[in-house]
């Protein structure tokens, strides 16, 4: 137990408990017993300690009860905290203080930047003594900490609700779009990504979240392809990258020299987009690859494990990407056709776009005309995909005749960006001059900035259509002030505008309301009412901001509307022909994302996903940051390991009816509900099928259970590899 403490300036002081006594009263305020955690601190702490250990040692006795009123003593001690930090480092007393003293610091330190942050006003004052009052839970409070407050000398020096203040002002100047997005932000209504919530105010615009880039079938091509995902990854970008290009074996220059396959082009891409940390995040990216590609199954391998160490390329992801011609074959046992890009160019042409009859057609034609080319079985081949993906969890799918279907794009969309949401169009570039010069050439690099919307802390219609116009306007302003690295990408970044908005915390809002993930007629309708609501006010708040400032989205078609080409069989609720053919500012407008850290800072759950726990544990760089699922109801409500896949995916389905991108889609798969902890490949092949049979464009991560009795070994011994029956794949 506790007899000394070191101090802040290093002299050592005998330990007093009434201090403890104190902090223990004060923090439990909110509810719990005081004295039971001061006594739990005390007999948890050494002979000898720093008074920091002691405030940290309050905080982890109060985690360890996995309670929700706990949690939120813990944040009174967290957030008691982060103020004595900023005291130390500003020499200012945060309760005490005017919003004009800490910007007036912050500036002055050069943590904010003087000449992004407006001139004070006496509504910044107001509008700082309302947000700084607010409550969060201790999660976000740990995750603002750990990821997006600014820091000198590693020391926090700002609180959610400055930081709030300065993101919005940065951006919108001092106006009331400023202390809406503000308040947005503190009041959970609104989601935004990392690069935004930790820059702005520090005059840190790279806030473009994803990347996606195709590269065509030269030496120069690829080398743009390889200069842009470093230098983008440079910008806090995710990367997604394909190589529309020749096989290992392939001539080139006329059959003097053979090719050497996409793995040194995959190696280097690994290699360049790890040469840079995101600030809190290393780099990473996804490569798209072809189910028409000879080297398909080999590149499929380089993610596994079965494989000698120097052919793998585990470090990357990677998105199988097919279409619906390839559906169509597996469901139906059929021949499926590879063939080399070199020998078969407009094949590659029509895979993204032509219908299944079409598509059949040419390549029934290029093999009677003796066009080199392997023979599989499309059934054969996705086996193999799908237990790599079981494996690894890591084997992404992207279907690219649903992407060019249910979309405003009139140009072609070839693959997805690093989480499989994105559903832009690229064209490869023919040089670095197309990239620098944008000499009127076709090249494009596809940008989406993201951001979401959290519907359990939007309390009505009128105020859903108000926060999803303030962040249309936040990110279509950060996309004009953010740096672009050409004149070819200011161009199409600012003709497309792209936008990704999510929903984040569906979990929560389904209890809320009642419903849950069991894949019931009303939640499912539930679902794609809210997906339906989402999708009609965020077009509508583009067609609002075109009318005001005169700008309008090119390269899409204005007729399009979700409702056109949507599968499911619920009624639409939303007057879409009252917007159908405006003029809008942004060419799409919605894609579901996995919200993994930024949920947090929300205090929701991730995405559209059922929780995997009621209380989760996750990892940061201060430590632990535990998060309590509210709403939850034990014997009530579902966890994500009680939901079928299939009736996950039909949940996916309801909510991509009314996305013009994509979802991250993630499934699951519990060990313990399989005999030997292996998932049958029959059963992996049913839920495929499911999945994009509903018209979903992807699929995403496999989440494992990770309870502490499976061991890591299980997890990757837990594919069945034996034949399976596989007529449960036809539907």
């Amino acid at each position: 137990m506790i007899k000394e403490v070191i101090k802040a300036d290093g002299s050592i002081e005998k330990f007093d408990l009434d201090k403890l006594s104190k902090w223990a009263k004060y923090a439990s305020k909110v509810g719990g017993d005081w004295s039971e955690l001061a006594i739990e601190t005390f007999t948890k702490l050494p002979e000898l300690c720093h008074s920091k250990d002691i405030h940290q040692a309050m905080i982890d006795v109060c985690y360890s009860k996995q309670d929700l009123v706990y949690s939120r003593v813990a944040s009174r001690l967290e957030t008691a905290q982060l103020r004595k930090n900023i005291e130390r480092q500003l020499g200012i007393k945060v309760n005490k203080a005017s919003f004009k003293e800490i910007r007036d610091a912050l500036i002055n330190k050069g943590v904010w930047c003087k000449d992004t942050i407006p001139a004070y006003s006496l509504q910044q004052e107001e509008l700082f003594e309302e947000l700084k009052h607010i409550h969060l839970e201790s999660w976000q409070v740990s995750q603002w900490v750990d990821k997006y407050l600014l820091k000198i000398n590693g020391v926090t020096v700002e609180t959610p609700a400055i930081a709030a203040i300065g993101i919005g002002l940065g951006l919108h100047g001092d106006t009331q779009d400023a202390y809406d997005l503000a308040r947005d932000i503190i009041y959970s209504r609104t989601n935004l990504p990392t690069p935004v919530l930790n820059g702005i105010r520090n005059g840190d615009f790279n806030g473009v979240s994803c990347c996606v880039i195709s590269a065509g079938d030269s030496v120069e091509s690829i080398e743009v392809t390889q200069h842009l995902a470093v230098r983008m990854t440079a910008k806090k970008a995710g990367i997604g990258v394909e190589f529309t290009t020749r096989s290992k074996g392939s001539d080139v220059k006329g059959g003097r020299i053979k090719h050497l396959g996409k793995h040194p082009i995959y190696k280097h891409t690994d290699s360049g987009v790890k040469e840079f940390l995101q600030e809190t995040r290393g780099g990473s990216a996804t490569v798209g690859f072809t189910c028409i590609d000879p080297e398909v199954y080999n590149i499929a391998l380089w993610k596994s494990q079965r494989i000698d160490i120097e052919q793998r390329l585990d470090r990357l992801d990677y998105s199988f990407i097919f279409n619906d011609a390839f559906l169509d074959a597996v469901v139906n046992r059929k021949d499926w056709y590879l063939f080399d890009y070199n020998d078969a160019k407009h094949l590659y042409k029509a895979f993204y776009v032509s219908d299944v009859e079409t598509y059949n057609k040419t390549v029934s034609q290029l093999v009677a005309d003796g066009v080199k080319h392997t023979k599989v079985q499309a059934l054969d081949l996705i086996k193999h995909i799908l237990m790599i993906r079981q494996e690894t969890g890591r084997m992404y799918f992207f279907n690219v005749s649903r992407a060019n279907t249910h979309t405003p794009f009139l140009d072609v969309i070839k693959l997805s960006n690093l989480c499989q949401e994105i559903c832009l169009p690229t064209k490869p570039y023919e040089n670095m001059e197309d990239l620098y010069l944008d000499n009127g050439c076709e090249s494009e690099t596809a940008f989406c900035s993201l951001g979401a919307l959290v519907p359990v802390n939007i309390k009505d219609d009128m105020e859903y259509q108000r926060v999803a116009y303030t962040l249309v306007k936040t990110i279509n302003k950060l996309i004009v002030k953010c740096p672009k690295m050409t004149k070819n990408h200011e161009r199409t970044m600012l003709e497309r505008m792209s936008l990704g908005v999510g929903i984040t915390g569906l979990a929560e809002y389904l209890y809320k309301q009642g419903y849950d993930y069991d894949g019931s007629e009303s939640s499912l309708e539930f679902v794609s009412d809210l997906a339906e609501k989402h999708c009609f006010y965020l077009y509508k708040a583009s067609q609002k901001l075109s009318e005001e400032t005169g700008v309008e989205a090119k390269g899409v078609d204005l007729k399009w509307l979700p409702v056109d080409t949507k599968l499911g069989k619920f009624t639409p609720k939303m007057d879409w022909e009252s917007i159908r053919g405006k003029p809008r500012v942004n060419s799409v407008l919605i894609a579901h994302m996995p919200t993994e850290s930024s949920a947090v800072a929300s205090g929701v759950t991730n995405g559209l996903y059922p929780p995997r726990k009621v209380v989760i544990n996750k990892k940061s760089r201060k430590g632990v940051v535990q998060f309590i699922c509210k709403g939850f109801e034990k014997g009530k409500n579902l966890l994500a390991w009680d939901v079928d896949n299939v009736t996950l995916s039909r949940y996916y389905s309801a909510v991509q009816d009314w996305s013009d991108q994509g979802i991250s889609a993630d499934t699951y798969f519990d060990p313990r509900k399989f005999e030997n902890g292996k998932k049958p490949l029959s059963l992996l092949l049913k839920e495929w099928v499911a999945h994009f049979k509903l018209g979903n464009k992807s699929m995403y991560y496999v989440n494992t259970y990770d309870d502490d009795e499976v061991s890591i070994f299980d997890l990757i011994q837990s594919v069945e590899v034996q034949e399976a029956d596989c007529e449960s794949c036809k539907l």
